[in-house]
């Protein structure tokens, strides 16, 4: 927008230049040809006034050379104007140089008007492309007795080189003009106008990336259109702030509210196993196993609210340190169920600018997802610059499976009966887009399921981090599909947020 604003105010200055410089180049050019008319028309009089006694006098014509000749050939010699000499019938009596035709349509349409007595006519212009000579006529002879004309063919090259050394200044100047115009005038005009649009888009960047405190000054000045969007904007923004508000107070009391009575309700239904009758004992447990799943699906509920209110805090991140970290505390429970787990990173990786814990808990349901979907098959977590991959040798998933992970609440259909609540993929995918990556699943080869966690790339400074740590962009597309955590079962190691299951 500002590149188009400083186009539209130098197109007007340039507008304003043309309007002046042309009409004087107009007028400079026509007054330098108009000296140049003059200055031949005043010669060709004189060569009129010179040869009129050789014209009235038949016997003189018929002489050898006279004082004229020598006068017009000195004068063609000295400024390269060639000169003609024709009586009343238009027969020529003196040239200044051989070759010289009178029936040139130019030089013919000279002598016509200057034989009937009428004055010479004003040439064209000498523009620097047009090369045409001028061509001035006078008749020779007093009152009506007309004897003769003269015609003089004068080039006008140096005339154009004056026009043009003089057309090509005002060029220069009119450039050199603009170029001022745009330093002095464009550019601070544009800074002003977009100077509050400056101000909303930083303020936005900064609210995207989790400051709901960020506010534009509505005093900063600017174009009252401007500032009424600055006023419009801020109160925009004490909404959004408002109802994150609102929604992390939601979260907080709820999980208290829910929490507590789903736990009681459990240990009163667990409390009435020992006066459940045999036969009613495998319908009680399965009330115990309903509870829990009603637990888990409250705790995915509320870690997704979570992570949807979340402020986008960021922290420096070694990404091989963390994948090492998840690989090391998942070890025992794939050793237990006899899956090979294992790891490629560098030494020291990539250090990003993320949220905290939100790497780890990703990785906690990729590999969780691994080990409950691909049992028994090897897994690899690999480390690269700007990404972390976890690949499994599973069966992975069709590509219209593919197509609807990431939906809230859906399940594979060849995973129906695998313990889950639907909602690991949506918490996944709002972790990671918190920091503005991307969480991509894609077929492995042979066979099997790779899931890419894509890091952020870029200077720190760009997300308000330290320099030299890498940052999303704020409005960075997550695209891309992956498999999601879920809620916590027994067998996870204890620092792990829980199991994950292939849903959207």
């Amino acid at each position: 927008m500002r590149r188009r604003l400083l186009v539209l105010v130098l197109g007007l200055v340039a507008g304003v230049l043309a309007a002046l410089e042309v009409p004087l180049a107009v007028a400079y050019a026509q007054r330098t040809s108009l000296d140049l008319f003059v200055t031949q028309l005043t010669d060709t009089t004189r060569f009129a006034a010179l040869a009129e006694p050789r014209l009235a006098d038949p016997e003189a014509r018929d002489r050898g050379s006279s004082p004229l000749d020598f006068e017009v050939e000195r004068y063609d010699e000295l400024y390269g104007v060639a000169v003609l000499v024709v009586d009343r019938e238009g027969q020529v009596v003196l040239s200044s140089r051989p070759g010289i035709d009178p029936d040139t349509p130019t030089v013919a349409a000279a002598l016509t008007t200057a034989l009937a007595g009428r004055p010479a006519e004003r040439p064209h212009v000498a523009w620097p492309w047009d090369e045409r000579p001028y061509v001035v006529a006078e008749p020779v002879g007093r009152d009506n007795q007309i004897a003769g004309a003269v015609v003089t063919v004068g080039p006008t090259g140096q005339v154009r080189s004056v026009v043009l050394r003089r057309v090509l200044a005002l060029v220069a100047g009119g450039l050199v003009a603009l170029a001022l115009a745009a330093l002095l005038l464009g550019i601070p005009i544009v800074r002003w106008v977009l100077r509050p649009v400056a101000r909303l888009a930083g303020a936005a960047d900064q609210i995207s990336r989790g400051r709901l405190e960020a506010r534009v000054r509505e005093d900063a000045g600017g174009a009252p259109e401007l500032r009424g969007l600055t006023t419009a904007f801020n109160a925009m923004a004490d909404s959004v702030e408002r109802a994150l508000d609102r929604q992390r107070f939601f979260v907080s009391q709820a999980s208290h509210q829910l929490r507590n009575p789903l736990t009681a309700l459990r240990l009163r239904v667990e409390m009435l196993g020992g006066h459940v009758a045999p036969s009613g004992a495998e319908e009680h447990q399965h009330a115990v196993a309903e509870l829990d799943h009603l637990g888990e699906l409250l705790d995915a509920l509320l870690r997704l609210a979570g992570t949807d209110a979340r402020r986008a805090e960021r922290a420096e991140v070694d990404t091989a340190a963390v994948a090492s970290g998840r690989v090391a505390a998942w070890q025992p429970v794939y050793e237990q169920a006899a899956t090979p787990l294992e790891l490629i990173a560098p030494p020291a990786g990539p250090v990003v600018w993320l949220i905290p814990d939100v790497l780890d808990q990703v990785l906690d349901a990729l590999l969780d997802n691994a080990l409950k979907f691909a049992p028994g098959a090897p897994v690899r977590v690999e480390v690269g610059a700007g990404a972390v991959s976890v690949t499994d040798g599973g069966h992975g998933l069709s590509a219209e499976d593919l197509a609807h992970v990431g939906e809230r609440f859906w399940r594979s259909r060849t995973h129906q009966n695998v313990a889950g609540t639907g909602l690991g993929m949506a918490i996944a995918v709002a972790l990671v887009e918190a920091c503005g990556g991307k969480l991509l699943l894609e077929r492995a080869e042979p066979h099997g399921l790779r899931a890419r966690v894509v890091l952020p790339a870029g200077a720190g400074a760009a997300s308000g981090g330290p320099p030299g740590t890498s940052a999303p962009p704020p409005g960075a597309d997550p695209g891309g599909t992956s498999r999601s955590p879920s809620a916590p079962t027994a067998g996870a190691p204890q620092d792990a947020p829980g199991p994950a299951d292939r849903s959207g």
